[in-house]
């Protein structure tokens, strides 16, 4: 479906224009746009209700404790490789990372990261420092891309997702011209968003950190003598 088609049936599920009378004309074309990318755009505020997962490799360099991956909202996992072999990456909470007491510049095994977002996408900042350049394996949910007047909708997201945006559009109008969005509709625009929300899911996983002790102190011994590694 093409995004024209698609804001065209928004306005016509709506009731603001008639499907037999009336002709989407060029400026509610845009007005509809304009409020479709909003729409896409806003999924980025939570990642909620963007269903889809995207693996993006990063390569490091030696010495590099930051780097920012574009258009990322929400990262799940983060590895780096040393060969062929993948190790599993802690994030640390935001006290954690920059308050508690730590030695800096030690180069190691980059086992520990906070993330945060920023404009355009999630830096990321890891401890240790690495001691040679990793391969960064990062999992996650990315932006939404924007769409112009003659995207091929489907070649980016999948019917079902169309079908919901459809309905969120015709709602946004109504809000934007003043209209009554028809009260039939509510339940089915509820039912797509809950299904969105169930096909996401949550993971409730808990990690259970390895490189701290008991006591929540890192063994400096270990980073310097064993690079990181435990027996």
């Amino acid at each position: 479906m093409i995004t024209r088609q698609l804001i065209a049936n928004a306005y016509y599920l709506s009731g603001i224009l008639s499907r037999d009378f009336e002709t989407i004309s060029d400026t509610q074309a845009i007005d509809g746009l304009d409020i479709l990318n909003d729409i896409l755009a806003e999924k980025s505020i939570s990642s909620a209700l963007i269903p889809y997962y995207t693996q993006t490799t990063y390569n490091g360099t030696q010495g590099e404790k930051e780097f920012t991956i574009p258009d990322l909202v929400n990262e799940t996992d983060v590895t780096f490789f040393i060969d062929n072999v993948r190790y599993r990456m802690i994030r640390d909470s935001q006290q954690s990372f920059w308050g508690d007491s730590r030695v800096e510049d030690i180069s190691s095994l980059p086992f520990h990261y906070y993330s945060q977002r920023e404009v355009g996408g999630i830096r990321f900042y890891l401890y240790f420092t690495p001691d040679q350049a990793y391969e960064f394996q990062i999992t996650g949910k990315y932006k939404l891309q924007n769409l112009d007047l003659d995207t091929d909708t489907t070649s980016l997201l999948d019917r079902f997702y169309v079908s919901y945006l459809k309905y969120k559009l015709a709602k946004r109008l109504c809000d934007f011209y003043g209209h009554q969005f028809p009260g039939q509709l509510e339940p089915t625009l509820k039912g797509l968003e809950s299904q969105l929300d169930k096909m996401v899911g949550v993971d409730l996983t808990i990690k259970k950190p390895s490189n701290f002790s008991r006591g929540g102190n890192f063994s400096y011994g270990q980073a310097n003598l064993g690079k990181g590694w435990e027996p």
